[in-house]
């Protein structure tokens, strides 16, 4: 979703270029998580180009933009933004040694389209990777495809050797890859490139290997060798020469304009200035920004660990967080003499600062004073305000403990006291471990806990265990019989999702989030019910607990399910209620009607010009409307509903030669419902609304994939929960969709995806959002030691995030990513750290739940960052309340922002909003929920206790050593007034703030 800059990321940009003016390279944007830095750098990478554009251009005519981060997900989350073309990272291509590759082939195509500005995406863990292994089968296909334009390979002989010397261990890949590389590097477009890249070969082929030998003459030579061990082991050490060869090409080519480096805390070697350190991602980054003409901007709210406490301190002996601040504030002022000076007068401030009950007024604000403006010379911090944004909830989960969650712990130690006396001395599990997953040794995946206890399993490690409370029973799974999960946590987390008892609220049944803004007002039901539901994302410090929260989760889902309906989930393959059928007898067109869209039916209902009115009134007006129209037809009228029927009038609606045999005799209701509910003709005036010429094409196409969710298990007991009145499946369907205000939520939906209205990209977003069902082998009581696993749904809940950066775990990460932000399926996503920063969880989310608590209050700012961001489910839901007699999102925020801003930035009313204003007395706002389940007598109570307080001041020690001692001198001398006005103040807007203040959006 790229948007317009609001004031205060155009005041940052504009920071960002009066540094860069004033020759200031290297620049941060530390504003903190959720207030769109990468909007500031989208608008940076605009505003270099508009008033730099001689320095940018004068080279080639070609305007690069290099964006490194920490992880391909945030790549490719971000690239949208900072591209006018709507570039996707190409992810098998992402590799350092390709990019010169991508670089000219990029070029061509700007080229051909008449553009100037091409933008290049790194990450670390598979760009900067060149220390070892032979790479990935495409980085080595093109560098077969490169190595055969050189006259020494102009055979066929030396091309097949060339060949079998590339294959590496990917010969079913490698044929069509080595084909297609060699193609696209063989194009017409790519003349210059064969050119530059045959020049770069040459010279680097040409030096010296060992002796005499060259680069080059060492390949010639390994391709005529005998193939032996030797030469596997010659040909895997040459293969990594190579791949560093070629990456030191891209370096030289690329020749960045301008680098952008996001999260950039995740891989700070790349800013290490210690020339002789001796690491290839130092080697590679001195390099990389060597060109002194470079302009350079560091994104990060974490630029440096923010904290560090006493024991981690006496832990490692290192000062982290004052290592790091110092390693930054060096790359940033990159000249010795800027450098110096930083020194002198961040080390009197350092003195002032230990020192002020003995130092006057004068001398504080003073040095105050100049050490801000040292800081703000190089970088810019905007932080939101958090008054009235987030509501605190402690449970205390002493009526979720019970004798299952003291088993588990018993029964693991006794398995271990066992695994010892089988000779394997290993460590007792820690009890955060029983407290946070249920089950243990069914999720414990890559824990050699686990993996020990399995390979002894059978040996007698769980001798004597009578009840079984760590591996899941396949049977119980498999019959639904499994209720109580001996694990307090986990129990209250389902109580809190779904209610309790008499207090279940039917959320299980849900399909999607309830709208924002519903468009008409109906009986109650499960979606009015759950007016204020919000999906909930969960953060944990074991890997264990994501998987175990998924599954189980999920399967909670299906056994409330299984209770209320006779649907089964022991049939093999999805039991299709909806489907298209040829058969001679009882044809049916029950799919294809909830994907065709009559425009004409579709227009019959105006969402805007009805907007307000009961569903009951509305179903009246369009029956109205149908009924009209179906009087021009003279079909036979029957009193049996066949959906071919319904399917042959949606077709002669907007085709008038289309034959109509027979009129069921409650056809005005049929089509009226379809008309106000079918998801193809929602779609189609969403489409139609943001002025797509593409419409109705565009609805079936989505239409096609949403319907999916209503032909799986769980959609089809989540409809015959709801909506029973009907014996054809598809009229339950449409009941089901107006019964959740598909329309509206379908609108919102849309105003999330992109305020450009694109209708391509919005199509391609959509349909990245419906998720099916994932599979998650997992251990049980049947399978545990042996190579077997047991197989668990996960569609309610999901985990998200994986270490590993392989394409198949970076697809699936951004697949799970869009449809979390999504009103769909999943509601539940549990992460470890991988998902705590860089990334956007907010649009239908509102509730965290910290189930366990992170080391550092920073953590705690990351995690919630995720959700508390640019309109987020929060900020819609009470400005949809408050201008509730307003029909459109835009005109909602507009007047939201006219009647709430004042001379705030405009964050208001897009990050937060006043709550205590007096125009919100009477509404019954909803806020971030920040959920900390803890055990009772917990030390949880007294470690949230230490971050909160820290939360709250650990600014005041930034660059300073031993923090946690400083801020225990500090007690007491200081009040909150004084560490106000301690507290350095690096928000451009604020220091500008009479140049904006009159300025709207």
């Amino acid at each position: 979703m790229k948007n317009k800059p609001l004031d205060f990321q155009v005041a940052t940009a504009e920071h960002v270029l009066d540094a860069y003016k004033k020759g200031q390279r290297r620049v941060l944007v530390a504003d903190e998580a959720g207030l769109g830095k990468t909007t500031v750098a989208s608008e940076v990478v605009r505003r270099v180009k508009e008033e730099l554009a001689k320095e940018v251009l004068e080279d080639d005519g070609l305007y690069c933009i290099v964006y490194v981060c920490c992880n391909l997900q945030i790549a490719q989350q971000n690239i949208d933004t900072l591209s006018d073309d709507g570039a996707k990272v190409d992810l098998s291509q992402s590799r350092l040694s390709m990019q010169h590759f991508v670089y000219y082939r990029k070029k061509a195509e700007l080229q051909a389209k008449g553009k100037d500005t091409l933008v290049l995406s790194l990450t670390p863990a598979t760009s900067f990777q060149m220390t070892w292994g032979t790479g990935s089968v495409n980085e080595r296909a093109l560098m077969y495809a490169c190595l055969s334009l050189l006259d020494e390979f102009k055979s066929q002989e030396m091309l097949d050797s060339l060949s079998e010397l590339l294959v590496g261990f990917a010969p079913k890949a490698w044929k069509g890859m080595s084909v297609y590389y060699y193609k696209e590097v063989s194009k017409p477009n790519m003349e210059e490139y064969r050119e530059v890249i045959v020049k770069a070969m040459t010279s680097k082929l040409s030096q010296s290997f060992y002796g005499e030998e060259t680069l080059l003459q060492h390949l010639v030579n390994l391709c005529n060798a005998e193939r032996n061990q030797q030469w596997k082991n010659d040909v895997y050490d040459f293969t990594i020469k190579l791949r560093k060869m070629f990456a030191d090409i891209s370096l030289e080519i690329m020749k960045p304009d301008l680098v952008i480096m996001d999260e950039f805390q995740k891989f700070s070697s790349l800013i290490d200035t210690d020339k002789d350190a001796e690491t290839e991602e130092n080697m590679i980054a001195r390099k990389f920004f060597a060109k002194e003409d470079t302009y350079i901007l560091l994104l990060s709210a974490t630029p440096y660990k923010p904290y560090t406490t006493l024991e981690e301190l006496n832990d490692s002996n290192n000062d982290e967080q004052y290592r790091d601040f110092h390693h930054l504030m060096n790359f940033l002022n990159a000249s010795n003499e800027e450098g110096k000076k930083f020194k002198i007068i961040w080390r009197n401030y350092s003195s002032v600062l230990k020192n002020l009950d003995k130092e006057t007024d004068e001398t504080i604000c003073h040095t105050h004073q100049e050490a801000e403006s040292m800081l703000y010379n190089v970088m810019g911090r905007t932080e939101r305000s958090n008054k009235d944004i987030i509501h605190e909830i402690l449970p205390q989960i002493d009526d979720y403990l019970s004798v299952g969650d003291i088993t588990s712990f018993l029964q693991m130690q006794h398995v271990i006291d066992n695994c010892r006396k089988l000779g394997k001395n290993i460590y007792s599990a820690p009890v955060d471990y029983t407290k946070s997953s249920a089950f243990q040794l069914s999720f414990m995946d890559n824990y050699k806990l686990k993996d020990v206890i399995a390979e002894l399993w059978n040996d007698g490690a769980r001798k004597g265990i009578k009840k079984d409370c760590l591996l899941l029973n396949g049977d119980d799974i498999e019959n639904y019989n499994l209720e109580n999960y001996n694990n307090a946590k986990l129990s209250f987390t389902i109580d809190t999702i779904f209610g309790k008892g008499k207090t279940s609220t039917g959320v299980e049944s849900m399909l999607w989030v309830p709208a924002s803004h519903p468009y008409y007002t109906q009986q109650p039901n499960v979606f009015t019910r759950n007016k204020s539901f919000s999906k909930y994302l969960v953060f944990s410090s074991w890997g264990m607990v994501p998987k175990m929260l998924s599954c189980l989760i999920s399967y909670e889902v299906e056994r409330r399910l299984l209770r209320r309906t006779n649907i089964t989930y022991d049939s093999k393959g999805d039991s299709q209620r909806l489907r298209d059928s040829n058969k001679a007898k009882g044809k049916t067109k029950a799919l294809s009607i909830m994907y065709t869209v009559s425009t004409v039916l579709a227009d019959m209902y105006n969402p805007e010009e009805c907007y307000g009115m009961s569903l009951s009134n509305i179903k009246k007006y369009v029956k109205r409307k149908v009924g009209n129209k179906l009087k021009d037809y003279n079909g036979k009228e029957v009193r049996r509903v066949s959906s071919l029927d319904i399917y042959q009038l949606l077709l002669a609606l907007d085709n008038a030669d289309t034959e109509i045999r027979n009129i069921p005799k409650n056809a005005e209701d049929i089509l009226a419902e379809m008309a106000i509910g079918s998801p193809a003709m929602c779609l189609y005036r969403t489409f139609k609304r943001i002025g797509d010429t593409d419409a109705k094409q565009h609805a079936e196409e989505v239409a096609k994939e949403l319907i999916k969710m209503f032909n799986n298990r769980q959609g089809i007991a989540a409809v015959t929960t709801n909506c029973k009145s009907h014996s054809n499946y598809f009229q339950n369907v449409v009941d089901y969709c107006i019964m959740g205000n598909l329309q509206a939520v379908l609108d919102e939906f849309v105003h999330m995806i992109d305020e450009r209205r694109k209708p391509d990209y919005i199509v391609e977003r959509m349909i990245e959002s419906f998720a099916s069902a994932i599979p998650q082998p997992v251990n049980t009581i049947q399978t545990f030691g042996t190579d077997k696993k047991f197989s668990m749904r996960k569609h309610f809940a999901v985990d998200f995030g994986s270490a590993r950066q392989t394409e198949k775990d970076v697809n699936s990460a951004t697949n799970i990513r869009s449809a979390f932000n999504s009103p769909f399926r999943p509601f539940v996503l549990a992460s470890t750290s991988v998902g705590q920063e860089g990334l956007d969880f907010h649009w239908y989310c509102r509730k965290m739940i910290h189930w366990n608590l992170p080391s550092n209050p920073q953590s705690l700012e990351q995690r919630e960052g995720r959700i508390n961001r640019y309109k987020c489910l929060s900020v819609r839901r009470n400005i949809a309340k408050l201008y509730k007699d307003i029909f459109n999102w835009d005109d909602m925020f507009v007047k939201a922002s006219l009647e709430l801003k004042g001379n705030n930035p405009e964050m208001i009313p897009f990050w937060w909003l006043p709550l205590n204003d007096e125009r919100f007395k009477d509404i019954d706002t909803e806020k971030i929920e920040r959920i900390v389940p803890m055990y009772p007598m917990s030390e949880d109570v007294a470690k949230y206790s230490r971050l909160i307080k820290v939360l709250s001041l650990y600014r005041l020690t930034m660059g300073q050593p031993r923090q946690e001692e400083l801020l225990q001198m500090l007690e007491g001398k200081v009040n909150k007034n004084q560490i106000n006005k301690l507290l350095f103040d690096l928000c451009p807007f604020n220091r500008n703030k009479n140049m904006y203040k009159n300025k709207t959006k």
